[in-house]
């Protein structure tokens, strides 16, 4: 039916979200075209697990409608902040207006990753 598409989708609070629900996650968002707000806040979510989720957002053919995006207080790491910049860079992510990585353990090295490849949208 027209207009009962999902637009907010929160999981926060929903500590252990393994790798493989990350993936299927990154999936969903791979093929939505109507989530707008994504919140992960306190989810549990390791390295392993932010990397399958921006991997397979990543994989989207197409710009996703997500505008918020809030993954604070995850273990997004290294390696999860490349994934999350890559995705930037791919250009899956243009409407993104809010994003939230605090107390994501980014480090220097994966924040500035992430910083520049925001720096760089169109």
């Amino acid at each position: 039916r027209a207009g009962t598409a999902v637009k907010v989708l929160t999981l926060a609070r929903n500590s252990g979200l393994s790798r493989q629900a990350a993936r299927a996650l990154g999936c969903l968002l791979a093929a939505n075209n109507s989530i707008q707000e994504l919140d992960l806040m306190i989810c549990g979510l390791d390295e392993g697990a932010c990397v399958a989720l921006f991997e397979e957002l990543a994989r989207r053919s197409g710009p996703s409608a997500l505008r918020k995006l809030n993954i604070r207080v995850n273990a997004l790491g290294r390696r999860g902040g490349a994934a999350l910049a890559a995705a930037v860079q791919k250009g899956v992510l243009p409407l993104l207006e809010e994003l939230s990585l605090f107390s994501c353990e980014l480090g220097d090295e994966a924040g500035a990753e992430v910083l520049e490849a925001l720096a760089r949208r169109p």
